[in-house]
């Protein structure tokens, strides 16, 4: 019977509720995510320039490039205010990838504001966050950024 309650309690523990589930469309694709995840990643990543990600638990965010680059005069070189999710599967858990440093999440960043990625041209943009088996995280789209 404690097996059986202890199970019970994981599995509450590791799926994410049902409020926290959004749909994005990817590449002419519906792609379910949560932002019902561990508080682990929630926060802010930076690294050594002024560039950030920032992940909030009501699955809002903010991304600021460390170089913006290259953008018409429309696209208002700022900060980039989003709506996020980690992938996840059929039964509600998490994408992962297996990698020699530990594991890769791809999660989805959806634009709600004027300024996006590329220049103002996209406005969904996918990501992942890094999980090294030292447990440090790191943003695959900035190769400096840590989670503080």
């Amino acid at each position: 019977m404690h097996i059986l309650i202890s199970v019970f309690y994981c599995l509450i523990i590791i799926q994410p509720s049902e409020d926290k589930i959004r749909s994005f469309e990817f590449n002419n694709s519906k792609v379910r995510t949560t932002y019902g995840v561990e508080d682990r990643f929630y926060g802010k990543y930076r690294g050594a320039k002024n560039g950030f990600l920032s992940l909030k638990e009501d699955g809002t965010g903010q991304y600021l490039y460390d170089v913006f680059g290259f953008a018409p005069d429309h696209c208002k070189k700022d900060t980039i205010d989003f709506e996020w999710g980690f992938i996840i599967d059929e039964n509600d858990q998490l994408v992962n990838f297996e990698r020699e440093y530990g594991l890769s999440y791809p999660i989805i960043y959806r634009s709600t504001g004027n300024t996006s990625w590329q220049g103002c041209t996209k406005k969904i943009f996918l990501d992942y966050l890094l999980v090294y088996k030292t447990g440090e995280i790191t943003v695959s789209s900035s190769d400096d950024w840590i989670h503080l």
